[in-house]
């Protein structure tokens, strides 16, 4: 008779993994959390104090999205409650674009059939009028997520996986995982001691799936962010949630397709990302985190052209890692012939938003082998062969082309 170590093994604690160990423990699954650094820590996708949650759909009715995003906030609202912490902060969230933009011009339209009616879609006149701190160019179109907010990010991995402990689950930090082997019985899962024997796997390491499985058609992205701070006459104003929503948006005619950010849990000041092209790492080192002054050219940039009263000098700054697949569809489901293994990585810059939903979905795939979610968009095998022209693609596109009409 197999002995073994847990019912599951989950490699990867970060937004997603975190989430699938707590929801694995809470329906008494015996589960063992392995995490090659700790959790959380700076070197992830889920570091920078925050993340926007924007449960209003990016893509047309009935696509399998909404079904998702449509719990986001119920699910976040639950998990806050049972781990008894302080991480939903609930001022909405800003979304922006600009006149001809077809995919703005779609969550316009699920805001309309939402709320009812307009009054969630703003002119570029309202806009400057209800949001004098960002610039409106003359062509800008927003619409204000009422039931959006933001996370704070650390704190929700930290939640999830001593949340995870508190109902039984195993934690394993500072341990790296180099493969696993999966035989007819069990899953042997190898670190860098010891062997961990169990009756299923769970793979959500970020980033980090593009050593793990290089041959998925996924890579590592770099991510950049600063926290800038307000002039002194504008001090009291960024400090407002009201003032200062959550922000997410497109920036026409610039190197990067899209602005996200928030005003910082330390205020007064402003945390904002872009989306540009810091490139790609199929091997994650020690470099690819130290910031340079070249890094945060782009976000400087913004910092002057879509605020008032923001100095451009960054109060500091982080460099991060996050999986991209070449679709920007995550890969989530069972992967491979066994039946043994489930996936949930790759989700491309989304994955904060929806973690306790598919913290839910993963714990269905490894309870009953199926989810009431729509997830055939998002399965792992979808890619039958190799993608031999994935490095040619990844260098036209240079890593940052991408489209948001999707989840």
């Amino acid at each position: 008779m197999v002995k073994y170590d847990a019912q599951v093994a989950v490699i990867g604690l970060g937004a997603n993994g975190g989430q699938a160990l707590y929801q694995l423990a809470k329906r008494g699954i015996s589960a063992i959390g392995l995490e090659q650094y700790w959790a959380p820590n700076e070197r992830s996708g889920h570091a920078g104090e925050h993340r926007v949650l924007h449960p209003l759909p990016f893509s047309p009715e009935r696509s399998p999205d909404h079904e998702v995003l449509n719990d986001i906030m119920p699910a976040w609202k639950q998990f806050q409650k049972e781990t008894n912490s302080n991480i939903v902060l609930e001022h909405g969230v800003l979304l922006f674009g600009h006149e001809g933009d077809e995919e703005f011009e779609v969550i316009a339209q699920n805001a309309r059939n939402r709320d009812g009616h307009d009054r969630n879609v703003l002119s570029a006149e309202t806009l400057r009028k209800q949001y004098p701190l960002f610039r409106t160019p003359d062509d800008g179109l927003g619409v204000f997520d009422e039931q959006g907010g933001a996370v704070r990010s650390e704190m929700a991995v930290y939640a999830a996986v001593h949340g995870a402990q508190k109902l039984g689950a195993e934690v394993r930090t500072d341990t790296k995982v180099h493969g696993w082997a999966i035989e007819k019985d069990r899953v042997r899962v190898f670190t860098r001691d010891r062997e961990f024997v169990v009756e299923k796997l769970v793979v959500s390491p970020g980033a980090y799936v593009a050593e793990l499985l290089p041959h998925l058609p996924i890579r590592a992205r770099r991510l950049v962010m600063g926290w800038f701070t307000p002039e002194p006459d504008y001090v009291e104003a960024y400090s407002d949630p009201k003032q200062l929503p959550a922000f997410h948006g497109s920036i026409p005619h610039r190197r990067g397709e899209m602005i996200y950010g928030a005003g910082s849990l330390d205020k007064p000041y402003v945390k904002i990302g872009a989306d540009f092209n810091w490139g790609l790492a199929d091997e994650i080192n020690q470099t690819d985190f130290h910031v340079v002054p070249e890094d945060l050219d782009g976000i400087r940039m913004m910092a002057r052209e879509r605020f008032v009263g923001l100095d451009d000098a960054p109060l500091r700054s982080i460099k991060l890692m996050d999986g991209w697949t070449v679709d920007f569809e995550a890969l989530v489901g069972n992967y491979g012939p066994s039946g043994r293994v489930v996936l949930a990585t790759g989700f491309s810059g989304y994955g904060f938003t929806v973690a306790p939903v598919m913290g839910q979905i993963v714990a269905d795939l490894v309870e009953k082998d199926e989810t009431s979610y729509s997830i055939e968009h998002l399965s792992p095998n979808r890619f039958t062969e190799p993608n031999n022209s994935l490095a040619e693609w990844w260098g036209v596109t240079g890593g940052w082309n991408r489209s948001w009409s999707k989840l």
